[in-house]
């Protein structure tokens, strides 16, 4: 199901993004079994980098964004790529607190973002006010002096599940003028207008709030999906070497690899590495 829609409003000044994240959302609390505030920060990550994945402008485009700081739900890592296939991962997925005490009050975003060109651009800043939408403003301001608007929402019913998941991120473009950009709406108001997707589509709303014609809409289809296989896997662990792999083996009865975007466990005993290194005659 398409569910990211991307358009220019304001006379052509700035970039519109909305994106309904709910099932993607609902897809990472399954797999990390997340508490509602483990789900309400690493899904407000998560939809950050669907923007930002959105916005790639190659096929082999990636990002990735890793949030430190000294707040009880650790490090959060998210990453994307160019088809919006999204994962990612929270250290303390259990804990209980506000968004702010998850977070920390001392930390740094930092994002690489790989266009394709070999060469990938690596960005960061510190905490700001806001939550994770004040961090994503904030790095926007600071690594790519571009100011971007992030209004992201979740909302979970009476029994602590993801209702709904979703974000609008306005982007001006660098020629846009200063009376195009007072009008914006920012903060609350933008997520406020987010509020308004789970109720009218995305499509209705961006009609009702920027005067958003269906012709000119590009849509998108962002999913949780992560790139591990076993098969991948046992390509990194060759890296090891053979003799390496059997010691592991002897003293602890299989290398074990874990994946932290999807929560998957790895075992590669003595059979596997018969296959991964076999024998030439």
């Amino acid at each position: 199901m398409k569910n990211a829609l991307r358009c220019l409003v304001f006379d052509d000044q700035v970039s519109l993004t909305m994106i309904d994240l709910t099932e993607l959302v609902r897809q990472a609390v399954k797999l990390h079994s997340l508490s509602r505030s483990a789900a309400l920060t690493l899904g407000k990550v998560l939809s950050a980098v669907a923007f930002m994945s959105a916005s790639l402008k190659e096929t082999l485009g990636q990002v990735s964004v890793s949030l430190k700081g000294d707040g009880v739900g650790g490090t959060i890592g998210v990453s994307g790529d160019f088809a919006l296939h999204i994962r990612g991962y929270i250290d303390e997925p259990k804990m209980e607190a506000d968004e702010r005490a998850v977070l920390g009050e001392n930390g740094s975003l930092t994002v690489v973002r790989d266009d394709g060109y070999s060469r990938p651009f690596v960005g960061s800043c510190g905490f700001a006010e806001g939550g994770v939408d004040g961090i994503f403003e904030e790095y926007y301001r600071i690594s790519e002096q571009l100011p971007t608007y992030f209004g992201s929402r979740i909302r979970f019913d009476k029994s602590d599940k993801v209702a709904f998941a979703g974000i609008t991120v306005l982007q001006p473009l660098p020629f846009a003028d200063p009376a195009t950009l007072d009008r914006l709406p920012k903060g609350e108001k933008l997520r406020a207008i987010t509020e308004e997707i789970e109720k009218k589509g995305i499509l209705q709303t961006a009609r009702e709030y920027f005067a958003v014609t269906e012709s000119r809409v590009e849509w998108k289809t962002a999913v949780y999906q992560c790139h591990c296989s076993r098969a991948y896997l046992a390509e990194v662990l060759a890296s090891l070497g053979e003799e390496q792999m059997r010691q592991i083996v002897k003293e602890d009865g299989a290398v074990k690899a874990h994946c932290h975007y999807c929560n998957t466990d790895y075992l590669f005993k003595e059979e596997d590495i018969e296959k991964i290194f076999p024998h030439k005659v």
